[in-house]
């Protein structure tokens, strides 16, 4: 069967390696939104999403520790995707830990209003013995696995990706990202708003990707096809692309 439409939308897709935007992760403090538009103002980047953590709301570098400040990112205009981190070794529990930290990560979440279609990024700071894919099974079981995305260095986020073993990546290490990649840590990228220590973040899709359901939601309206059929014609495309080459 010929796609030809999906064909495009999946070259688009799977090429978009330049940054559509600039977003910032950081864990110091909370920052206000006045605080990253003066900091836009005075010639810094148009910082246009965030990247904050969220599980603990004990911990200070939790968003939800903060009532209120996903609520007042969101109202300034800011996409807000939550990640979980609780420690270095988080991935070495397998599995078993991947259901209970994408658990907890839920929860949070859930208490603070995140929009249920947007994804939670899980981070590997090592690589675990076993490789990253049964934490991400686990934590996929929880919440889906277009939902589960994972952060981590490029060997760790290549081999995830070999697997599908996540719905989206985020590139620790910078550089020039694999097709399929989504976000990108910038390699010595850290900016200062409101005078603190953050991490700029490329994202290499249209922001319009996050606004409502999945990519393969949007893909099946665009294209008039049934979600299960959108999965079914990139397999067929990319089938194709793979017997071309």
């Amino acid at each position: 069967m010929n796609y030809p439409r999906l064909n495009h939308v999946l070259h688009w897709v799977d090429h978009q390696t330049e940054s559509a935007a600039q977003g910032v992760a950081y864990r110091s403090r909370e920052l206000l939104p006045k605080e990253l538009d003066a900091y836009t103002a005075a010639g810094g980047y148009d910082l246009r999403f965030l990247i904050r953590d969220i599980g603990y709301p004990e911990d200070p570098v939790c968003v939800s520790h903060h009532p209120g400040a996903l609520a007042a990112h969101q109202d300034a205009g800011r996409l807000v995707l939550l990640r979980h981190r609780s420690g270095p070794a988080d991935f070495a529990g397998g599995y078993n830990a991947g259901v209970v930290h994408a658990r907890a990560a839920l929860i949070d979440a859930r208490t603070q209003g995140y929009p249920e279609h947007l994804p939670l990024l899980f981070t590997c700071e090592a690589r675990p013995r076993g490789g990253p894919v049964d934490y991400l099974r686990g934590a996929a079981a929880v919440l889906g696995a277009e939902r589960t995305w994972l952060a981590g260095q490029r060997d760790v986020v290549h081999l995830a990706q070999d697997e599908g073993a996540a719905g989206g990546f985020l590139l620790l290490d910078g550089g020039d990202p694999r097709e399929g990649i989504a976000l990108s840590r910038r390699p010595d990228g850290h900016i200062y708003p409101g005078r603190v220590r953050a991490d700029l973040i490329d994202c290499h899709v249209p922001l319009s990707v996050f606004d409502r359901g999945t990519v393969l939601e949007q893909l099946a309206a665009r294209l008039d096809l049934s979600r299960e059929g959108v999965h079914e014609a990139l397999l067929h495309a990319r089938a194709g692309a793979r017997a071309c080459a």
